[in-house]
């Protein structure tokens, strides 16, 4: 009997930090990647619509917070069945990922996904972590940002001065390059708006490295080798309508660094924990590797780039169950 069910009467949405909201409706299967595989809910997409087509490490977030409106439960993400983060997967055939961390990175054509940990041959230099500043999604905290010897964010003395983090980055691989509010960011920033300093300021420094630094002892580097080209060649590739004021590191972080996510703390309803390393210049990302577990336990999963189309079919197919038909209004 077919494994994949959906339904057309349950219907779904979400919608990303860069904007991109997708549509659907609920579906179940027995999901694979790589050796490891889990019954698991998901959205079968029927549309797209935004700025961007959708495209990103899918199914990998936090769990989502619980609509008080809605009678029912948030729909986990892939990565919690596949992992077993709750421990109530009990079924023969499945194989869960040992540790229910991942991480990522990616290059111009390819990406590939580290699951159980990370390969610390893709890296050089030690692991650092920080904990989320929020347990539904990726959010670091940011404490200045420069584009060569250009300050792009420079925090306020209250800023600098407070307990708790007033400016932050969503961690988002679905967003093509880097959102910058064009605005003070509610008090954090000083002087002119990160948007308008990068904009400002990136034709003059091409040959130069996007510094972000990351709760005050992180430096990550962005390379112009990175940035330059979709700065050149992407339209709209700086963008400056940003959820929340929050920045938005995207995929020119993913091409630099290995990103590792830990969501084992969220069983304890806790936030789940970052860590930044940075690759190796050697290292050849998605390569076709084999799927079995590597040393330490982590195994490797190639992915490549593909454009994706923002209309759907509707499947037809076993399982699928049709919505009803409406009643027409008396």
């Amino acid at each position: 009997p077919p494994s994949w069910h959906g339904n057309d009467a349950l219907r779904f949405s979400s919608t990303y930090a860069q904007g991109t909201t997708v549509r659907g409706f609920l579906c179940s299967d027995f999901v694979r990647i790589g050796p490891y595989g889990s019954f698991s809910p998901f959205c079968c997409v029927t549309s797209v619509s935004g700025m961007f087509d959708g495209s990103g490490i899918a199914g990998f977030a936090p769990p989502s917070r619980r609509d008080p409106n809605s009678q029912f439960p948030p729909l986990p993400p892939l990565f919690l069945s596949l992992a077993n983060v709750t421990g109530q997967d009990t079924a023969k055939h499945d194989m869960p990922v040992p540790k229910p961390i991942f991480s990522f990175l990616s290059s111009p054509h390819n990406a590939e996904l580290q699951l159980g940990g990370y390969d610390e041959d893709s890296v050089e230099g030690k692991m650092m972590t920080v904990d989320s500043l929020s347990k539904y999604a990726y959010v670091v905290p940011v404490t200045s940002i420069s584009l060569g010897k250009t300050p792009i964010l420079t925090l306020t003395p209250d800023a600098k001065s407070s307990p708790h983090p007033k400016a932050s980055a969503i961690l988002d691989s679905g967003t093509t390059c880097v959102c910058l509010p064009d605005n003070h960011m509610k008090g954090a920033a000083e002087g002119l708006s990160p948007w308008e300093r990068f904009s400002k300021a990136w034709e003059g420094e091409t040959l130069n490295s996007l510094h972000v630094e990351v709760d005050g002892r992180i430096q990550v580097e962005i390379p112009s080798s990175v940035w330059v080209p979709q700065m050149q060649g992407v339209k709209g590739c700086l963008m400056k309508h940003c959820p929340n004021d929050h920045i938005v590191l995207g995929d020119w972080l993913f091409q630099s660094w290995l990103v590792m996510f830990d969501l084992g703390p969220t069983s304890e309803e806790k936030a789940p924990s970052i860590g930044f390393a940075k690759r190796r210049g050697s290292y050849k990302v998605g390569q076709n590797y084999q799927t079995h577990e590597r040393k330490g336990g982590v195994t490797k999963v190639a992915m490549s780039r593909e454009k994706l189309s923002k209309q759907f079919d509707t499947p037809n197919m076993p399982g699928y169950a049709k919505p009803p038909p409406s009643t027409p209004s008396s």
